[in-house]
């Protein structure tokens, strides 16, 4: 039997980012979109109502917020805060915020490849290279 290495040996890790993303109702599924296009492995999206008094609420249109949890890798970060840069441009309705946490870790490994989306798949040891790797007792 080989000996055991490390995910971390012979894989290349990369950050993890816990975002929220706060807009306006109704346009969550662009931000939905948004967070598609940079390969999130997760997204929730929860309705929420703003805190602003009812007359500052009355000239904005709405309370009524989207709030869109996701995880994205680090290295996409750039590429989503542009593209929310330029929803956000759009009008008035389709503005937001977004902010992101580092997460310091992650349990498991499958876990790790679920939540950065990693797409390498194992194949499978055909039957006669298990063969050649059986030891003789």
């Amino acid at each position: 039997m080989s000996d055991y290495v490390p995910y971390e040996k012979t894989h290349r890790l990369r950050q993890l980012l816990f975002v929220t993303t706060i807009v306006d109702a109704e346009q969550g599924d662009a931000i939905i979109q948004i967070n598609n296009d940079n390969e999130a492995a997760i997204c929730l999206q929860m309705r929420g109502k703003g805190t602003a008094p009812k007359d500052i609420a009355l000239l904005n249109g709405t309370s009524k917020k989207d709030v869109i949890f996701s995880i994205l890798r680090a290295d996409k970060w750039g590429s989503y805060k542009a593209q929310l840069e330029n929803r956000f441009a759009v009008s008035k309705a389709a503005k937001g915020i977004a902010y992101a946490t580092p997460l310091d870790s992650v349990a498991g490994v499958s876990i790790y490849k679920m939540l950065s989306n990693t797409r390498q798949f194992e194949k499978p040891m055909k039957a006669v290279e298990r063969k050649k790797g059986m030891k003789k007792k």
